[in-house]
């Protein structure tokens, strides 16, 4: 597990599902070893535009390109190991243990079928240590938490190992301690990953992201975390008044 990440840029980009335009004219690059947070309004486009990156919804217009090469020449097989999507909501159709799920997330890799049973396990109880559900390897995943399932959903890409992970919502169902824990651990993947992730609390991206992409109807501002993340930008985005609490190191913006 030792891929380094990848650089990513949209030209232009322009999503309009159902006819509704969300997100116009984006042009972005995320470089390697950054962690990005998309904030924004419920509705907003926040997961439509991940859902994009991934290749899983149309654009209206423009281009995605991942080492300056457009989502649409890379091959298949080579495509599932340079990008993988976390979606914000897990469902299950069937019975299954949460190590068979984690799993899951190996077959991506051509050298899976050689790397033997021992291999793979491996793998996948390290992941599973790594959001701290090593405990519950061998329970069914209808029988966990909706935050359990969310951590069970990252260790899944964990062990499929993308340059570029794009999470939806990763911390949502997730009690404060874990919160913590997972936006640490998120943030340490950005050492070794490139990582994209939409985000409701505006607290935690300002903790946690090296940048951010704050999206409005028709208009979007991008940067830096210190540079974006400003009571003005808020207020517009938002359209409510925010005020800014500053306690040694670390920010955060109350609404009101």
């Amino acid at each position: 597990m030792s891929i380094t990440g990848i650089e990513l840029s949209t030209e232009n980009l322009a999503l309009a599902p159902d006819g509704h335009r969300l997100v116009d004219c984006l042009n972005w690059q995320v470089k390697r070893g950054e962690f990005w947070c998309i904030l924004g309004q419920n509705g907003v486009g926040k997961s439509s535009l991940l859902y994009a990156l991934g290749g899983l919804l149309p654009l209206e217009s423009g281009r995605v390109l991942l080492d300056g090469v457009p989502l649409a020449e890379w091959p298949a097989q080579e495509l599932a190991l340079k990008h993988g999507l976390m979606p914000q909501q897990q469902v299950d159709h069937c019975s299954c243990k949460v190590l068979a799920t984690v799993l899951s997330g190996r077959f991506p890799d051509p050298d899976v079928i050689g790397s033997g049973n021992s291999v793979n396990h491996a793998v996948a109880h390290a992941a599973l240590a790594s959001v701290g559900l090593t405990h519950k390897a061998d329970m069914d995943v209808s029988t966990l938490s909706a935050g359990e399932r969310q951590r069970v959903a990252l260790a899944t890409l964990l062990v499929q190992d993308p340059a570029l992970m794009l999470l939806d919502e990763p911390v949502a169902h997730q009690d404060a301690s874990q919160q913590l824990a997972m936006m640490r651990f998120i943030r340490e993947l950005a050492s070794k990953h490139t990582v994209i992730s939409a985000c409701h609390d505006i607290d935690l991206a300002a903790r946690f992201a090296t940048h951010v992409l704050v999206l409005a109807e028709g208009r979007h501002w991008l940067g830096t975390a210190d540079d974006v993340l400003t009571v003005d930008i808020l207020q517009q985005a938002f359209d409510c008044r925010f005020e800014l609490k500053v306690s040694g190191s670390a920010r955060s913006f109350i609404p009101y």
